[in-house]
């Protein structure tokens, strides 16, 4: 399995760092000196920053540097504003802010530069084309794409019937959690009830009960916490971010309230929540916020709240909190999960551009690579992988569940394999001719995208609104529009 990807960040034996261009070119980054482009030769084996199997890239940050007005005097510089270092880190502390901010550690890896004879005897890899299982290697991509796209977990922590369940529901939504998980006083959730989906999961916690002390209930919390976080190496499974819920009405902060807020739970993730506020008197509210600021808590940490009978109230703020804290990698999946602001959820989606032009960037140069020496047309299938690597890391990007990958992508995907046979690729786009050359695979591919990217974008904004989803479709004219403007744009 090829795992490079476009600005993937290498690491070679002479402790050099680069950034994956191609299979042809490497961007290093010597401590001292202007950035050089050295071929796979020169740069030699390597060791690559990836996930699970799959090079994290760094495409974004490549990209931002270019457009950057700022003047990179060394590549120490360069490096720095690439992957947001601290101002003065050293080699060991480089592998630990990546794998603390990216999730992401080295692996041994050998770029494999094609071979020439892909190039030289087009019928041995028509051949071996004829065996590619493009819809098993869709699968097998998206699962793996899928993975980079991180959901955050959150522990709801707090005394029974402190409104905990009633904060969830408000916060994302009453399908994430069943109504009768909700009681009046009474213990409805023994030990730590776990409700997720693909894009957040929540730990609630039962919450201190009548007849147990308040020892016991640090102790059962400390416990869960020190499961929850015990592998070092598997950021994933730990705990995220925390609400810390305190019954606004009728209740006072205990002792045990600050033990957790303040010794157990790290205050860099925890926030603090007054539920059912739209019952408590303003003399209240005063009183036990000013509790929490004496005992050092800062008061952007404490939000008073209500359920969604009350009007959702402070939960808007608590959720731009929430977002503010988590750690990047899991801040989209949390846009997506929050069910308070529908334009945040929007925008999110239109967010997501930068990154699927970075997918088709990278799709567009692997296929001008094919065609750097012109193949026939009988050939263009030799695109078909890239363009299942490409479609399969954008409908990871738009959130494509299970059954639309199955029901549409799959079928889609189908109907892009046919294109390329030679008959239907000179009939969609007679200007072809009899081969393919680096311009017109680039394009073909470029095309290809922006063409998906633009239905699977309308996919993501329908899901968000809640109206149907579209089908996905191939309109052949449609393409050809994207073919000639992505044209249009490589020659100027």
């Amino acid at each position: 399995m090829n795992k490079m990807r476009f600005g993937a960040l290498l690491l070679n034996a002479k402790n050099q760092l680069g950034l994956y261009l191609s299979h042809r070119v490497v961007l290093a980054l010597p401590e001292d000196g202007c950035p050089q482009a050295l071929s796979q030769a020169e740069f030699a084996a390597n060791r690559v920053f990836a996930f699970q199997a799959v090079a994290y890239p760094f495409a974004e940050s490549l990209l931002k540097a270019l457009q950057s007005k700022q003047i990179f005097h060394n590549n120490k510089e360069t490096t720095k504003f690439l992957l947001d270092l601290p101002e003065n880190v050293k080699g060991n502390d480089l592998y630990m802010h990546i794998k603390q901010k990216y999730n992401v550690e080295l692996e041994d890896f050998s770029i494999r530069v094609p071979k020439s004879d892909k190039k030289t005897n087009p019928e041995q890899w028509s051949r071996h084309m004829q065996d590619y299982d493009y819809q098993n290697e869709f699968l097998k991509k998206f699962e793996a794409e899928k993975k980079l796209y991180k959901r955050p977990n959150i522990l709801v922590c707090g005394y029974t019937g402190s409104g905990k369940t009633s904060l969830i529901q408000a916060m994302l939504g009453e399908d994430l959690v069943p109504s009768e998980a909700i009681g009046v006083g009474q213990p409805k959730t023994m030990g730590y009830d776990c409700y997720e989906n693909n894009m957040v999961r929540i730990f609630d916690s039962r919450g201190l009960e009548l007849g147990e002390t308040e020892e016991e209930f640090l102790d059962q919390t400390k416990s869960f916490l020190r499961e929850r976080q015990a592998d070092l190496n598997n950021v994933d499974e730990h705990i995220h971010l925390v609400w810390y819920t305190i019954q606004g009405s009728g209740a006072r902060v205990t002792k045990c309230d600050l033990e957790l807020i303040k010794n157990i739970f790290s205050e860099q993730n925890v926030l603090i929540a007054f539920t059912k506020a739209d019952l408590m008197r303003n003399s209240q509210r005063e009183s036990m916020k000013q509790v929490l600021l004496e005992a050092g808590i800062d008061t952007d940490r404490i939000f008073f709240t209500s359920d969604i009978e009350g009007g959702s109230q402070g939960c808007m703020e608590l959720m731009h909190k929430s977002l503010e804290m988590l750690p990047e990698a899991y801040k989209d999946a949390f846009i997506e999960a929050q069910r308070l602001a529908l334009e945040l959820r929007i925008r999110a989606v239109y967010d997501k551009a930068k990154k699927a032009k970075s997918i088709i960037a990278t799709a567009t140069a692997a296929a001008g690579g094919i065609g750097a020496t012109p193949i026939p047309l009988s050939d263009a299938a030799l695109l078909i992988p890239i363009q299942v690597t490409m479609i399969a890391s954008l409908a990871a990007l738009y959130g494509l569940r299970e059954e639309a990958v199955k029901q549409a992508a799959l079928p889609f995907l189908a109907k892009v394999a046919g294109i390329f046979a030679a008959t239907s690729l000179l009939k969609l786009l007679p200007v072809l001719g009899s081969a393919v050359n680096a311009a017109v695979a680039a394009s073909i591919t470029g095309a290809m995208g922006l063409y998906v990217k633009n239905n699977f974008e309308q996919y993501a904004l329908a899901k968000v609104k809640g109206e149907p989803t579209p089908e996905f479709s191939f309109n052949a004219e449609l393409f050809k529009q994207f073919f000639n403007e992505y044209e249009k744009k490589s020659l100027n």
